[in-house]
């Protein structure tokens, strides 16, 4: 019964919240500049919607892949996987070359490269976007405590969810359905990747602490129609995604077969 009360005092905090305009809080728009920075290292890649088609540009060049490396390094075990990465690029590399040196030179004269094996792809796995979301909640001076260091999306969206029932006042972050919410820059984005996915993020509470394949991407602008998110291992890549969203700027439902909207982290403003 007690937690049935904060449950419901949480519900009535966050609708009577979402009735009041969007602030633009210093460390939201910190949290969405440091996005920003590492989609321009990685080449400003932009994805529409959901493409079937990977974009041109997907070569794990040595500038992508030691950002890759120090997302994984910025998670509690990350450093093992960045290790084990590290040993697949250097047995890429080999591949490559002992591969190139066998095939004849081109009509040109120049040695044949051979495409593919350095494909950004080859790093996929595992997943490392809830990573990225850590390391650039790092950069942007978003303490442990608000959005804590993760290689799984469910576990600091699990710590946000408890935070935010005990105590909405402090909470850095607040849950919001997406259909009842316009997003702003440093919100986070979240989809579930399930092959059941939560009808609505309240759902969270009942299965907390196990494991859900979601994918959260971080906001960077907002405007009637678009919603334009940064996120990691899109595609493979640090991209810009631009979402369909309403005239008043709240998230379209995701096509049938793709990865359904939950949840809106918003971000309540200046951390004490």
């Amino acid at each position: 019964m007690h937690s049935f009360r904060i449950l419901l005092i949480m519900f009535s905090v966050v609708a009577c919240a979402g009735q009041r305009p969007a602030p633009d809080p210093l460390p939201a728009s910190m949290l969405a500049r440091a996005a920003l920075v590492e989609w321009e290292a990685w080449g400003r890649v932009v994805i529409e919607g959901w493409p079937d088609v990977r974009p041109a540009n997907t070569a794990a060049t040595p500038e992508r892949f030691a950002r890759l490396v120090e997302y994984w390094n910025t998670v509690p075990g990350g450093g093992r996987v960045a290790r084990r990465l590290i040993d697949l690029r250097s047995g890429i590399a080999g591949m490559s070359e002992r591969i190139s040196a066998d095939m004849p030179d081109g009509e040109d004269g120049r040695p044949v490269v051979v495409a593919g094996l350095d494909d950004v792809g080859f790093y996929s796995y595992p997943a490392w976007s809830a990573a990225f979301i850590s390391a650039v909640a790092r950069r942007a001076a978003v303490p442990e405590s608000d959005l804590p260091s993760t290689y799984r999306h469910a576990r600091y969206i699990d710590a946000v969810l408890a935070r935010a029932s005990v105590a909405t006042e402090g909470a850095a972050f607040l849950p919001r359905a997406p259909e009842d919410y316009v997003p702003v820059a440093g919100d986070l984005l979240c989809a579930d990747r399930s092959a059941v996915p939560l009808l609505h993020w309240s759902g969270r509470f009942a299965d907390r602490g196990r494991p859900r394949p979601m994918h959260c991407d971080i906001v960077v602008r907002t405007r009637p129609g678009t919603i334009e998110a940064v996120g990691g291992n899109v595609q493979g890549l640090v991209a810009l995604r631009r979402f369909p969203a309403d005239a008043s700027g709240r998230a379209l439902p995701a096509p049938y077969g793709r990865p359904a909207f939950v949840l809106v982290l918003s971000a309540q403003g200046e951390r004490r």
